[in-house]
């Protein structure tokens, strides 16, 4: 497929994506995307699923290889399709448009709007334990229905927004402000409670026979791994982004494998094996052994840090779906209006701003985010696959990009866990996995009504 000067990085306007963000501030957005609560409340049903300490550990090593894998991949579909967009734009390049459509129709409904908004609701929930006086809970105003917790969570969404629209260079500054202060707090965390000699290290391998639940728990920690894809999204505004994806993907990557890893062994020092079960926050519970209530206050701070870094982060890659949807005519051409003094995607930043605020008012995300977890999935490992289609039909072949170390072998790991995982959600949770599958075949049907009646242009391989 031949992409037209549209396709090439241009909006509706003539005007284009500003490249103005360095390694740091693209690695910024990688490490703060994937730094969540997940790392916290994850090792418990990871340790309960494996049964021993040190087969959880070595779950997460695993988690870190997977994620690594897929890493390595969009590095290297970044550097052959360096342009905004993330999966939309590679499955465009490579399957078709109506491919590239349905990545960007579920990013658009679930994958940032949704996620956005509950994101924001978490930020609040563990501020409102560090702010005494104040009850997330209490309603704004009797009657209405919004609790003050869900208007501060829209609040959080509208700021955010209106600074990324500030431009994509102080977007990074936020993104490498953010991650330096939660990867510093994290490494003093580790450090300190390592120093107090308040754990025990005999009880790392403590534990029953290993479950042999492995590939159970190796699902609940690509969950905690998600987002190492972040910078992909922010491929048309990076300085050399030949140089700078690959850098920012496995480097962001590796410094939060790292950072779990360290997390995770820190816990099974802390908690001896009576504490451990899958419902307990065991973040906040090894704070508490380790340096009582002011440990558990310092933890609840970084996981506020971390969750708002994570809103952020997904804020300014969202509209960048958007803004190269509408540049290939398959969404409203408002979206590709981009601001004439810095270059950011205003309105898409505004409406995707005017749903999650929406959304995170109503208050209540969880089966949303449950059943988009399978769809998003779906796209990550249809992207990862791509690879294999980049270099059949020679995309960018004569450019300088990022070949995938162990070809064809690291994309195949990759996709198998996406099928195994699919046959699992479909076995285990049939409502949640069905409804991402009636989700996009919904978002097909979008398609082919909008190809029918001229709104979307179609191309030779969508047939």
């Amino acid at each position: 497929m031949t992409l037209g000067p549209k396709q090439a990085g241009h909006s509706s306007s003539g005007q284009t994506l500003r490249r103005a963000l360095g390694v740091a501030g693209a690695t910024a957005f990688v490490v703060t995307n994937m730094v969540g609560t997940g790392i916290f409340t994850v090792p418990a049903v990871v340790r309960a699923s494996t049964g021993n300490g040190l087969a959880a550990l070595g779950v997460w090593a695993a988690g870190a290889a997977l994620a690594l894998c897929g890493a390595l991949c969009y590095a290297e579909l970044a550097t052959r399709m360096p342009q905004a967009g993330g999966e939309y734009y590679y499955l465009t390049r490579t399957y078709g448009r109506l491919w590239g459509f349905l990545s960007g129709w579920i990013s658009f409904f679930v994958g940032f709007s949704a996620a956005i908004g509950a994101a924001a609701l978490g930020a609040v929930v563990y501020a409102d334990e560090l702010l005494t006086g104040w009850d997330a809970r209490q309603p704004l105003i009797e009657g209405l229905g919004i609790t003050q917790g869900a208007a501060a969570a829209a609040g959080l969404i509208i700021l955010l927004s209106l600074f990324h629209a500030s431009g994509v260079r102080p977007s990074g500054r936020l993104q490498t402000g953010i991650a330096a202060l939660v990867v510093g707090f994290i490494l003093v965390f580790i450090a300190a409670g390592l120093s107090t000699g308040a754990g025990d290290y005999s009880r790392i391998p403590a534990g029953t026979e290993t479950t042999g639940l492995w590939f159970v728990a190796l699902l609940q920690v690509n969950f905690a791994y998600s987002g190492w894809n972040a910078a992909a999204y922010l491929g048309g505004e990076t300085v050399n982004p030949r140089r700078t994806l690959p850098r920012a993907l496995i480097g962001g990557t590796v410094i939060v494998a790292v950072l779990y890893l360290l997390l995770n062994f820190l816990f099974l020092y802390a908690l001896p094996l009576g504490d451990w079960n899958p419902d307990i926050a065991v973040g906040k519970l090894a704070a508490e052994r380790l340096f009582g209530t002011s440990g558990a206050t310092f933890v609840t701070a970084i996981i506020t840090l971390m969750i708002i870094g994570s809103v952020s982060s997904m804020t300014a890659a969202g509209p960048r779906v958007y803004y190269a949807m509408s540049r290939d005519g398959m969404a409203p051409p408002i979206f590709g209006r981009l601001s004439a003094r810095n270059g950011a995607p205003v309105v898409a930043l505004i409406v995707q701003a005017i749903i999650a605020s929406m959304l995170a008012l109503t208050g209540a995300f969880g089966a949303l985010l449950v059943y988009a977890g399978s769809a998003l999935l779906l796209f990550a490992g249809l992207a990862v696959a791509s690879v294999y289609v980049a270099r059949r039909k020679s995309i960018d072949q004569h450019g300088e990009y990022f070949k995938v170390p162990g070809y064809p072998i690291t994309p195949a790991i990759f996709i198998i866990l996406v099928g195994v995982a699919w046959v699992e959600g479909l076995r285990e949770s049939p409502e949640a996995t069905g409804a991402a599958l009636a989700t996009i075949a919904f978002g097909a049907l979008i398609y082919l009504i909008g190809r029918s009646r001229g709104w979307i242009p179609g191309n030779p391989e969508d047939r």
